[in-house]
């Protein structure tokens, strides 16, 4: 926390130590081990970036450079603190917003509805037992519910700030190198290279608010579920309608089964989702409403929706059920429906865009590694064994690289995001075959999609082809 300039009327910044090198403002008493603040700070009360009246604004933060830690350690002996070695002459700035430009877009009914009904919100029944204890009247008073999070809290996507392009894993846009030089010529020498700039991301933060556009006691909320099957479909579920019925209070809740087909193909019937029959559904594999593949048809899915008078669609799924999510909500919205279209990220390769875990991916690790294990085992007790385990990974290596690094058994590890070569002095055949003189044994984990480069990227339907193939074709 840092006190707001002079002239400003923000209530305070907070800061975060990837995003700001700010020098201790601080003076060290050694004999009793405590640090008094020259200043005090003042908490911020708001959404970070909002001024006193709630809008969002821009800020720049002042930021310190050439700060010596040792300068700042107080000498024990006795008891005082040099500051003579700071450097504070140099001084860059951030400029970032909060609410602004820098927020990953995240679409709201209220920015798709093109109704002739007006959008009206409604204060939110949201509350648990923990959370609000007391009742007066038909809801908690806002004042005793603290469940709510406001519409203007962010969290902070991106946090690390790199210092150099050639730091791994460094996203920089500058075509500078390490001692700020251009790296391309033409570039106009008058101009700075500034090596790296933090260019922050935000996105909203979730949880209920206080205000819906929904009346849960006539939404009719539907869940459905695309794609393949993957551990926690069905605790997904359970959580769902548990939220809905007992945290909202909607009393239809539909299953569509076996898909985006269950909306509009004949014969199928919606399952009825209850608190009472979804209880314990989560020790249960699999998913009690099916799930299928394909029956895309977003005009019959709205057609359906319409007809059953669907409120709400939740739809389980990966990036293709989304991209069909994304269009029914749009399909939703040039008919003037008052629909929200929710996607709830399932994938075992965790691939999904801005999402740390998606749920499954851990099960998909620790299931990957026994194979990792046998083929380890296998490859020991041949003369110059080979152990290959190919896994799950069409686009995406995290579940190849996490495996590898669990077991701790693994020699190789090939995935789609980082290009090999399998010929020459460093290529990867070059590299088992100095395993096998060494230690007498490797084991190579693949991601299905690796190796695209050396296959190429036209596969079925258009989908990378598999990267295994590229050691089933060489010869050690």
């Amino acid at each position: 926390l840092v006190p707001p300039p002079q002239g400003e009327s923000r209530v305070g910044t907070m800061l975060s130590a990837p995003l700001a090198r700010v020098a201790p403002v601080a003076s060290r008493d050694a004999r009793v081990g405590r640090v008094n603040p020259r200043s005090n700070p003042v908490f911020c009360r708001g959404a970070p970036g909002s001024t006193t009246t709630g809008r969002p604004r821009s800020r720049r933060l002042p930021i310190k450079r050439a700060v010596k830690p040792s300068a700042v350690l107080a000498d024990a002996t006795n008891g005082t603190s040099s500051y003579d070695d700071l450097d504070f002459s140099e001084t860059e700035k951030y400029t970032w917003r909060v609410g602004g430009p820098n927020d990953i877009p995240c679409v709201h009914l209220r920015d798709v509805y093109k109704g002739v009904k007006p959008l009206e919100p409604r204060p939110s029944p949201f509350c648990t037992k923990s959370s609000c204890p007391v009742t007066i009247g038909a809801r908690t008073p806002v004042s005793l519910n603290r469940t709510f999070v406001s519409e203007d809290d962010r969290v902070l996507l991106k946090s690390m700030a790199f210092g150099s392009p050639d730091s791994l894993g460094a996203s920089c846009s500058f075509e500078c190198d390490a001692s700020g030089e251009f790296r391309v010529n033409g570039l106009s020498q008058d101009e700075e290279c500034n090596v790296c700039q933090f260019v922050p991301e935000f996105a909203k933060r979730a949880g209920p608010r206080a205000a819906i556009y929904h009346d849960p006691q006539t939404t009719h909320a539907a869940i459905v579920n695309c794609g393949g099957l993957c551990p926690g479909i069905n605790d997904v579920i359970r959580s769902v309608v548990t939220t809905l019925e007992t945290g909202y209070g909607v009393q239809k809740i539909s299953g569509i089964r076996y898909g985006f087909g269950g909306f509009w193909k004949e014969g199928s019937a919606n399952l009825e989702l209850t608190r009472a029959n979804t209880s314990g559904l989560q020790k249960s594999g699999g998913s009690v409403i099916g799930t299928g593949r394909g029956g895309g048809d977003v005009m019959k899915i709205v057609d359906s929706i319409e007809k059953q008078e669907i409120n709400m669609v939740f739809v389980i799924g990966g990036n293709g059920s989304h991209a069909g999510a994304d269009a029914i909500s749009n399909e939703c919205a040039k008919r003037g429906l008052a629909v929200s279209v929710v996607g709830i990220p399932k994938t075992i390769d965790n691939d999904i865009l801005h999402i740390d875990k998606t749920f499954g991916f851990d099960t998909a690790v620790e299931e990957a590694q026994k194979a990792i294990r046998a083929a380890a085992i296998e490859a020991k007790s041949a003369l110059n064994g080979i152990g290959v385990v190919k896994l799950m990974g069409r686009q995406s290596g995290f579940i190849a690289m996490n495996a590898s690094l669990a077991s701790g058994e693994v020699d190789v590890c090939l995935i789609p995001e980082v290009n090999f070569a399998m010929e020459g002095t460093g290529g990867v055949i070059n590299h088992v075959k100095s395993l096998l003189k060494k230690q007498g044994h490797a084991v190579i984990v693949v991601a299905e999609g690796a190796g695209q480069d050396i296959l190429g990227t036209a596969g079925p339907r258009g989908f990378p082809k598999s990267g295994g193939a590229a050691f089933y074709r060489r010869r050690w």
